[in-house]
């Protein structure tokens, strides 16, 4: 059977004229399908039941007993920040001195040591350590209040995409590369910062954000804090994406529309009128021609909401940002992560999973604001038959045992492989 399969991919690569629904549903089988996509996928002997998900559920109940009459927030912390630089806020809610809050949040599988935090009006911090309870007051000998403070920064996810789906990829997952927060400004707008790391590939690649828990017809409006878009002036019409910063989902939901072309959001330069389209940020050097290492580019859009929903209620996990490209066909596809795969956004281009399910992600979400991914050419990590290796391969925290069993190495991303020659 392998021979065979070897053979389909051949001609399922070679001939760029198979897309996700005739492959499916003219030329292969499902079970066809799901064995060339996973023969090539870099883990092989896949845990069937995964969901390629690095997070897990938290709840606290949090009493605030600070002699501080000015007292604005709450807020649910990774670490010390007056001990430790780059401490994340993982849920924030408004709380005066003698109220108790009740914030649920999502924390890495790998959790961290969690502190809580007052604030008052003027930024003052008054901290706590968790140490495993549930049941947490702020007050009392406990609290650290002194020293040199790290202004924490909002949980931010690092979004990993390879651009070749319904297609086998080279899956270094740096096709496109994005950093994304979001806070609440107040109980009515939401802020969403995204940043434009990295682009590892030579197609033209939009992107777009889906905000599954908030309605269009509940939004006022989108503003970018920046006064510009990713893409300010972009000089063609735009296809994949509409001009408008926010737009209406399928689903009734909202869109943030980020950029319609990559690689010109990092440089705008033409050559014989068409888009100059290097790789950014994916080799450590410079490449005539081929690749460049250029600074990377934020834009923070501030979703500004009618009073039925509450910003602070709102979970950065439950998100969708996803790519937009053309396939071999022409036919557009959107590449969303595992848990969003088959959600069409703003193109009409699958039927859906029903048992046709790969169980391969073409993006991942890394719980991480600086993760570490990986140079050109090199997988995010490899298992096959025995041999593992790539960017994540240190054994027991390797990403191909993770692939294998949802269970093992889920502190793969933070055990880069140690020559660090691998990631950038």
């Amino acid at each position: 059977m392998k021979n065979n399969i070897k053979f389909l991919c051949g001609l399922l690569l070679l001939s760029g004229g198979f897309v996700l629904s005739s492959c499916r549903h003219m030329e292969m089988s499902n079970d066809q399908w799901r064995e060339i996509v996973q023969y090539n996928y870099p883990v092989d002997s896949l845990d069937t039941y995964h969901t390629w998900n690095l997070l897990q559920d938290k709840a606290l109940t949090i009493r605030v007993k600070i002699a501080d009459p000015y007292i604005k927030t709450v807020q649910v912390l990774t670490g010390n920040p007056y001990l430790t630089d780059g401490v994340e806020i993982l849920a924030e809610r408004p709380c005066q001195t003698g109220q108790v809050v009740n914030p649920t949040f999502k924390v890495p599988t790998v959790a961290p040591t969690l502190y809580v935090a007052a604030v008052n009006d003027q930024g003052r911090y008054y901290v706590v350590p968790v140490n495993g309870a549930t049941d947490v007051t702020i007050g009392g000998s406990k609290v650290i209040n002194d020293g040199t403070l790290h202004r924490p920064i909002y949980q931010t996810f690092t979004y990993l995409f390879e651009e070749d789906y319904p297609l086998p990829g080279d899956f270094d997952f740096n096709d496109m590369v994005l950093r994304i927060s979001q806070h609440a400004v107040n109980d009515s707008v939401l802020a969403v910062k995204v940043t434009l790391a990295a682009i590892g590939s030579t197609k033209q690649l939009a992107a777009a954000i889906r905000l599954p828990q908030i309605k269009f017809e509940d939004v006022k409006g989108v503003s970018i804090e920046e006064g510009t878009r990713f893409d300010q002036g972009y000089s063609t019409d735009r296809y994949f994406i509409t001009n408008d910063v926010a737009t209406n989902a399928f689903d009734g939901s909202t869109v943030i529309n980020l950029f319609e072309d990559a690689h010109w959001c990092v440089n705008s330069k033409e050559s014989m009128g068409q888009v100059v389209r290097m790789r950014y940020n994916t080799y450590k050097f410079d490449v005539v021609d081929e690749a460049a290492r250029v600074p990377v580019i934020s834009r923070t859009y501030r979703v500004h909401m009618k009073s039925k929903i509450n910003a602070y209620y709102l979970s950065l996990a439950d998100i969708d940002p996803f790519l937009i490209t053309s396939a071999n066909s022409g036919m557009c596809v959107e590449v969303h992560t595992y848990k969003h795969k088959y959600d069409e956004v703003v193109w009409h281009y699958t039927n859906g999973p029903g048992e046709q399910d790969d169980r391969v992600p073409w993006a991942l979400m890394v719980p991480d604001a600086t993760f570490h991914y990986p140079v050109e050419g090199i997988t995010l990590g490899m298992y096959r038959d025995g041999q593992i290796s790539g960017a994540y391969s240190r054994y027991n925290h390797s990403f191909g045992q993770w692939g294998r069993n949802r269970n093992n190495s889920t502190d793969w991303w933070l055990y880069e492989n140690a020559t660090k020659a691998q990631v950038y």
